[in-house]
């Protein structure tokens, strides 16, 4: 398993721990008398957290699950940033507008707009998680670096 689904697979695991935290925490902490409001508006908070992040990551559950799995193939840029943390390598289709960004370098040598490479990216079918990338050399179409 790459990082970028153990990634997607925390997101999934956080939001739910937010959620059942908030729910336990609120059954313990509460005494006879009731809660405090700003306890109670902290735990609200917090399970509104974990929704969001259920929310966010539930609709592409079924596409990881099931390694069901669309490849976008084309002309693409690619941009290394050293100065973001954590460090990104970040993938521009010039033709269709898709970006895609990982969490990994790629030692390629050159970087930027005028350096075209062709890049075939894995995301899940609705295009919300990428999964590997592959780059390959604009003219001979050789291996350059892969994810996988």
């Amino acid at each position: 398993m790459n990082e970028e689904v153990l990634f997607y697979y925390a997101i999934l695991a956080g939001g739910i721990i937010c959620m059942v935290l908030s729910v336990l925490l609120y059954f313990w902490l509460r005494e006879d008398n009731g809660i405090e409001f700003s306890l109670f508006f902290r735990l609200v908070l917090l399970c509104l957290f974990g929704v969001g992040l259920v929310w966010y990551s539930a609709p592409s559950l079924k596409y990881v699950v099931y390694h069901d799995y669309a490849t976008t193939k084309g002309v693409c840029t690619v941009e290394y940033n050293d100065e973001s943390n954590p460090r990104t390598i970040d993938l521009y289709y010039d033709e269709t507008g898709d970006y895609f960004s990982f969490l990994d370098r790629a030692d390629l040598g050159a970087y930027g707009p005028d350096v075209p490479y062709t890049c075939h990216v894995t995301t899940t079918k609705d295009h919300e998680f990428e999964i590997s990338y592959r780059i390959y050399d604009f003219k001979t179409d050789k291996l350059l670096y892969s994810s996988e």
